[in-house]
């Protein structure tokens, strides 16, 4: 479960924000950060976290909740003219809450001497696999204090790089109005952009690492500078982060450690970790995306299946060739700065298996280019391929459908498979009752093809689907300019799927052929 409260006026801003794994028993971390603003004093930066646990969070279903949570308490020291110098963590207190669960959202009441006095609201997923252990194993220590920011992490590198050469990196994503040269690096924007206030949502994100004036500079992947390097040890490395750095200057940043043979290598491969964010009314914090379907609000026809599971992606996107035929291309690897960031090759297959056909495996080939998604939060993101450099964001199925809760024995989204027939999948979601799926194989010339369908009419049960495959040709090439696709064939086939749970189910394809699918994990 995740979830933030942030409150913004004349005395300043705070956000506390709050995440933790698990149920009914829930732990994970909490963070309290802000600037307090008072007349005749120096604005104070500051950043508090600690570890979260919070009991009774059973969200089998909706409902009402009631348990514990702990928070962190926290002492002011003021000096003799009024004006605070510190702000210190003095350990965790406990306290009842009530709370209610509408399967998606929720909130948490705290309660102190019998009234709620705090609400936090939350989201939450629930799934059967457990949650991805860390890249490598980081103890974050330090914080922000009299605006002066002092960060230690130590790291314990992965067994399987024990013994290796390479070489640990600190370096930072900040919005570019505070980096020197960021204007003029090339590469050190991959396509984030900083949240904060609405004008400033077009603030990029940079690559950065401090100088040694202590002011940001823009780098690109290859050329970040090293921490240390040499034989990778069992005992870790201590590495300090920030050392009495001003915060002010640094506003809105995050500062991440890892760790590989060159600084490219450590990016791409996905062997970082962020280590704290410093508070900034626009902040560059980037996140993983949501699974589901994704799209170019202007590029309609066009569309993209993501699915990110642990610390690893597998993308999609359907589109169409120069001759008007649906087509598809794929992706897939490791994910980088907290899920945030994917780079890869783009990857076609062909002579595979055909709708109505018996299987078939695929030939590779080829690569079509290299792809880059930057992801600024769940829900938006950038897109960098062949064809330029797009905006995309979540799809809503149905009006508001993203911030729908779930159905009832809803099954999940994402990408479903026979993993018999390799190289053929499908990828549905659901929002509001109403699925919405494409089916990615080959036509009977071994070309790839895809198919959609979707039942307009929301479903109250989810536990069958019975429609038909449409296809579409005609609209967007890879690298040409937009234009709108058309059905060229509202009766492809019939399909039916009965599932048997969440992650199992079987698929009637034409002339009667069953096939089992189950949830891709990768």
């Amino acid at each position: 479960m995740t979830g933030s409260v942030s409150v913004s006026d004349s005395s300043g801003n705070e956000r506390f924000s709050y995440e933790c794994v698990g149920e009914p028993t829930c732990v994970g971390s909490q963070k309290d950060e802000g600037t307090i603003v008072s007349a005749g004093c120096p604005d104070f930066p500051y950043s508090v976290s600690d570890v979260l646990t919070i009991t009774g969070l059973n969200l089998a279903q909706p409902g009402s909740l009631q348990g514990t949570i702990t928070l962190v308490s926290e002492d002011l020291s003021i000096d003799s003219q009024g004006c605070i110098t510190a702000i210190t963590n003095t350990g965790l207190v406990t306290y009842p809450y009530t709370g209610t669960w509408d399967g998606t959202k929720g909130e948490l009441g705290i309660v102190f001497e019998g009234s709620v006095v705090l609400s936090l609201p939350f989201t939450a997923t629930r799934s059967s696999s457990p949650p991805p252990p860390p890249v490598f194993p980081m103890t974050v220590t330090g914080g922000i204090t009299n605006g002066v920011a002092n960060v230690q992490a130590q790291i314990q590198f992965r067994p399987e790089d024990v013994g290796k050469t390479g070489a640990v990196y600190v370096f930072a994503l900040a919005p570019s109005t505070i980096v020197k040269n960021a204007a003029t690096t090339k590469d050190s924007r991959l396509g984030w952009k900083a949240s904060g206030t609405l004008q400033d949502a077009s603030v990029p994100c940079v690559l950065a690492q401090l100088n040694l004036s202590g002011q940001l500079q823009a780098v690109s992947a290859s050329s970040l500078q090293a921490y240390v390097s040499g034989v990778l040890s069992s005992q870790g490395q201590a590495v300090t982060v920030l050392d009495g750095v001003p915060a002010a200057p640094i506003a809105g940043a995050t500062f991440y450690v890892g760790y590989g043979p060159n600084s490219t290598e450590m990016i791409n491969s996905g062997v970082n970790r962020s280590a704290i964010t410093v508070p900034g009314s626009i902040t560059c914090q980037p996140q993983a995306p949501q699974t589901g379907w994704w799209w170019n609000t202007t590029e309609g026809g066009r569309g993209y299946s993501i699915e990110v599971a642990g610390h690893h992606v597998f993308f999609a996107s359907y589109l169409y060739d120069v001759s008007g035929r649906a087509t598809w291309l794929v992706a897939s690897g490791n994910t980088s700065l907290d899920g945030s960031l994917f780079t890869g090759q783009l990857e076609s297959y062909a002579q595979g298996q055909a709708l109505p056909a018996a299987y078939k495996a695929p030939n590779f080939a080829g690569y079509v280019g290299a792809i880059t998604l930057a992801f600024s939060d769940a829900s938006h993101g950038t897109l960098s391929w062949p064809g330029g450099t797009i905006a995309i964001e979540r799809f809503n199925i149905v009006p508001n459908g993203l911030s729908m809760a779930p159905r009832a024995n809803q099954p999940e989204s994402g990408w479903w498979w026979n993993p018999g027939e390799s190289g053929r999948g499908f990828f549905l979601e659901w929002q509001g009752g109403e699925l919405f799926m494409a089916g990615y194989m080959y036509d009977a010339s071994g070309n790839p093809i895809w198919y959609l369908s979707a039942n307009s009419t929301p479903s109250t049960n989810l536990q069958s689907y019975s429609n038909n495959w449409l296809q579409f040709g005609n609209g967007q090439t890879l690298t040409g300019t937009y234009r709108p696709a058309v059905q060229v064939n509202g009766n492809v086939a019939p399909v039916t799927i009965t599932f048997q749970d969440a992650q199992n189910a079987i698929m009637t394809l034409p002339g009667g052929r069953t096939t089992a699918i189950t949830r891709f994990r990768f």
